[in-house]
C-alpha cells in the first residue's frame, strides 16, 4: 500500500509554517483506486463541486461542503489549502471570491457548513456556548430577552448563548481528513480563514489539540472570541493575519468603556457590541498582544 507523510488529528508540534514549511504531501497525493477514498462527484481542476461529509455526530447531523480546486491541479503535486468558516446563518457559497481566488492561484479551497440544529448554520467555539466566562456572562441581557439557545445545548446556562454545542473541532477536524485523503494537499500549508462567528471558531481550533498544529496561519475577519475566551495559540509558530474594521459596532476591535453593558474595570481591554444589544469579546489589542507572546515576537508588549 502506498504511504504518505500526514500529520495526525491533533498532531501539534514546533515546526515551521507556511513559507518556510517543507511540503508535506497528504495522503491524498498520486494515489489511485482502491487506495484513495472515494469522493462523488469528483470535480476537474479549476472548477468546484458540492459534498457531504461522510463524518457525523452523534446526533447525525450532516455536513455539507464545497470544495473548489485550483486550474493547475494534477493530483500529484502537493497544494496548499484553506478552509472557509462562513459567517453565523451563512452557507457554503459565502464569499465565492475566495474560491475563484483559489482556482486561479494555485490552492485548494474547502467551504464546509456549520451544524444548524433547529436554527442557523453555526460554529461552536470561542465562548460562544461558554458564558458565563471568568470575567462574568458574555453579553449583557438584563430583560432576558435573547433566545439563540440551540437544540443541541439542551438547557443553556444563561441566554448568551448563540451557536451549537455540536463539536464544531471536530467537524472541522473530519474535513482535513476527508480533504488530505481525497486530494492531493500540502499538509504544511493548510490555513483556516473566516468571518465573524467564523472568524471567532478559529481562535478555537487554535487552541484545541485536535486542530491546532494542523493549521500553518489564521485569517479571521471581523471575529473575536467573546470577552474571558481569548487563550494563547498552543501549536507554535502560528502566524495571525486578522482584519477587524475601525466602525464595526457588531463585533468593535476597540474597547469603549461608556457603552452601556460594558464590563468596566473587570474587562478593561474588552469590548460590547452596540449593534445588536450587547455581546463582549476581547479587544484587538488584547488579542493580538496574547498571540504575539505566544509566538516570541520582541514587539509583543506594543
Amino acid at each position: 500500500t502506498p504511504s504518505r507523510s500526514m500529520p495526525a488529528s491533533g498532531e501539534a508540534d514546533q515546526s515551521p509554517s507556511g513559507a518556510d514549511a517543507p511540503t508535506v504531501p497528504s495522503w491524498g497525493c498520486g494515489l489511485e483506486q482502491p487506495y484513495r477514498p472515494p469522493v462523488e462527484p469528483a470535480a476537474a481542476p479549476g472548477e468546484w463541486v458540492d459534498l457531504t461529509l461522510r463524518y457525523r455526530p452523534p446526533s447525525g447531523q450532516q455536513t455539507p461542503y464545497r470544495l473548489q480546486l485550483p486550474s493547475n491541479y494534477d493530483g500529484t503535486t502537493p497544494r496548499p489549502l484553506v478552509v472557509q468558516f462562513h459567517g453565523w446563518g451563512d452557507g457554503i457559497d459565502y464569499r465565492p471570491q475566495l474560491l475563484h481566488h483559489g482556482r486561479d492561484n494555485g490552492y485548494l479551497v474547502a467551504a464546509p457548513l456549520g451544524y444548524s440544529d433547529n436554527l442557523w448554520p453555526s460554529w461552536n467555539g470561542g465562548g460562544t456556548t461558554g458564558s458565563p466566562g471568568g470575567i462574568g456572562p458574555t453579553c449583557y441581557d438584563p430583560q432576558g430577552e435573547f433566545d439563540y439557545c440551540y437544540a443541541s445545548c439542551g438547557a443553556c446556562a444563561d441566554t448568551c448563548w448563540w451557536t451549537t454545542c455540536e463539536d464544531s473541532v471536530a467537524q472541522a477536524a473530519a474535513l482535513l481528513d476527508e480533504v488530505q485523503a481525497s486530494h492531493c494537499v500540502d499538509a504544511s500549508r493548510v490555513f483556516g480563514t473566516g468571518v465573524s462567528n467564523g472568524g471567532i471558531f478559529l481562535y478555537q481550533l487554535a487552541t484545541d489539540p485536535r486542530t491546532a498544529g494542523r493549521f500553518a496561519g489564521f485569517l479571521p475577519v471581523i471575529g473575536s472570541p467573546h470577552a474571558g475566551f481569548g487563550l494563547p495559540p498552543i501549536s507554535l509558530p502560528a502566524p495571525l493575519l486578522a482584519i477587524w474594521g475601525r466602525a464595526d459596532r457588531t463585533v468593535p476591535p476597540l474597547p469603549n468603556p461608556d457603552a452601556p453593558g460594558h464590563l468596566g474595570s473587570a474587562g478593561l481591554l474588552t469590548t460590547i457590541d452596540t449593534r445588536w444589544g450587547g455581546w463582549r469579546f476581547e479587544s484587538a489589542r488584547l488579542i493580538t498582544q496574547m498571540w504575539a507572546r505566544a509566538n516570541g515576537c520582541d514587539r509583543a508588549g506594543g
